[in-house]
């Protein structure tokens, strides 16, 4: 079939070995690659990315060449993400004469290296707790890799890691059919040896990202530069160098949420008592040493820094661009999609962007919060902005003798153009807000609401009443509307007050 073939994964051939005197043509790594990353679709604006498990996803593109053989063949396309969905590839350029197709993702993990070593002689290593002396004997693995892992040793049957002291299994090859690389495979048979360009395409967990958005408030207090990142997350073992990479923005509507590819299943979790040391035992080798001594914990803060990369703003940009109700961000520059890190790349960098300091107190029933300092601005291109703004974290600096000072941390939901947008931060001890019952009949009750601003200048201040059964009535002063509720909208002049009394009548 020409164009695009869909490959779906039958689990009987899950890890199939190539026939006796079948040809095995390896693709080390594509030539060209491209990556698209979907925010984690459950995670808020206000949450940071997982970083030890990012819960999104990537569509990745490959560009392979490849020679196919005549006759019966298996294709492998090492270097896919290990946490691909394998029922997603899509592969495109096959000739029509390869007539079938086969998906092998067996990775050489330790679940996968445990399962396909039953019966097979292995080496128990064991670390004495108090000598730290190691000592070696021959076992025999005698279950599967779920439950606990029975082994057999010269004294009989035992289950591993129930001895009390930190044990590991040595292993002396690698079984046949596993890959120390993430593969995907073709099975392929044609009359004749063709070199063909071909284009891989699949889904893969483990992905994520975010915008994070810096505010460096002016000495007007009107103005700010806006600044913008997106960070890239990815979990996977795969790096992706120097590929195409964009973000979209946006939820899609998935209707299942399929897991990490093989990533659950490579897991190898047997343990009698819950020791977090345990897990990182899993995989050894013949000839490789004790494991080391944890680093110390200057050495971990190190290694955890270096995980994220800062990419100049001059050299990369993203490029919004539509795709359907989403956006898509398009970095115009390569990116290397590292493993396991973090990497920030500029997307957008607006000057002088006007924006408005307001004091907003929410007010329901008979309870008013404290005034929160807010930022607000327009997001539209005569306001210094116009651009669709993706849902990220939001610092805010103030420059304090040319030096700029954290004053606050927000969040911001999706934003097209057109919307207001608006940066909350906390609540201020300068500005106070008290919301007071004066009178109260059955039915109704009348409040007043005292602002008290202690700056040496005039402040905009906003009081924003819940709707609810209720009706307000007796206002002293005009009240808005806006997103369903009532607006009161005053200047509070420097070391003064400003008040605001209405009557709240319950329905019968």
């Amino acid at each position: 079939m020409r164009g695009l073939l869909a490959l779906l994964l039958p689990a009987a051939l899950i890890g199939a070995a190539p026939a006796r005197g079948q040809s095995v043509v390896t693709s080390a790594g594509p030539a060209a690659v491209s990556v698209t990353l979907y925010r984690a679709p459950n995670r808020g604006a206000n949450k940071a990315i997982d970083r030890d498990a990012p819960q999104g996803f990537a569509l990745i593109t490959e560009t392979r060449t490849i020679t196919i053989p005549a006759g019966r063949a298996t294709i492998r396309f090492e270097g896919v993400a290990g946490n691909i969905f394998p029922e997603s590839a899509i592969v495109s350029g096959l000739p029509s004469s390869v007539r079938e197709k086969n998906l092998d993702a067996a990775l050489l993990s330790p679940r996968s290296l445990y399962d396909r070593a039953l019966g097979r002689r292995v080496m128990l290593r064991r670390t004495d707790k108090a000598t730290g002396k190691v000592s070696e004997e021959q076992a025999v693995i005698r279950s599967s890799a779920t439950g606990a892992a029975i082994i057999q040793t010269g004294s009989g049957f035992e289950a591993l890691r129930c001895s009390g002291m930190p044990e590991t299994l040595v292993y002396d090859d690698v079984p046949a059919g596993l890959s120390a690389k993430p593969s995907l495979s073709v099975e392929t048979d044609s009359a004749q040896a063709v070199r063909v360009t071909i284009t891989l395409s699949y889904l893969a967990g483990g992905f994520d990202w975010q915008a994070d958005y810096v505010v460096r408030m002016a000495a007007d207090g009107r103005h700010a530069d806006l600044f913008a990142w997106v960070t890239l997350a990815s979990s996977d073992v795969t790096s992706f160098a120097n590929a195409a990479t964009q973000v979209v923005a946006g939820k899609l509507n998935r209707e299942s949420q399929p897991e990490f590819g093989n990533y659950g299943e490579s897991v190898l979790s047997l343990k009698c008592w819950p020791d977090p040391d345990y897990g990182a035992r899993d995989l050894a080798f013949v000839g490789a040493p004790p494991p080391p001594p944890p680093p110390a914990p200057a050495m971990m803060m190190e290694a955890r820094a270096m995980n994220i990369v800062l990419t100049g703003v001059a050299v990369r940009k993203a490029v919004q661009e539509e795709l359907g109700d989403l956006k898509l961000y398009r970095i115009t520059d390569r990116v290397t999609v590292a493993s396991k890190a973090q990497k920030q790349v500029a997307m957008l960098s607006q000057p002088s962007v006007p924006l408005a300091t307001v004091y907003v107190t929410e007010i329901s029933g008979d309870h008013a919060d404290g005034p929160v300092l807010t930022l607000r601005g327009k997001n539209r291109k005569e306001a210094g902005l116009g651009l669709p703004l993706p849902a990220g974290q939001v610092a805010v600096f103030d420059d304090a003798g040319q030096r700029p000072i954290l004053i606050g941390e927000s969040s911001t939901d999706d934003k097209a153009v057109g919307e207001d947008v608006e940066f909350k931060l906390d609540a201020t001890p300068t500005v106070r807000a008290e919301l007071t019952p004066v009178a109260r009949t059955r039915l109704a009750t009348q409040y007043r609401l005292v602002v008290t601003n202690a700056h040496p200048w005039p402040i905009a201040y906003e009081a924003k009443i819940a709707p609810d059964a209720a009706v307000i009535s007796a206002v002293s002063s005009r009240l808005g509307k806006r997103d369903g509720k009532l607006i009161w909208a005053t200047t509070v002049p420097a070391n003064g007050t400003a008040r605001l009394a209405y009557s709240r009548t319950t329905p019968r």
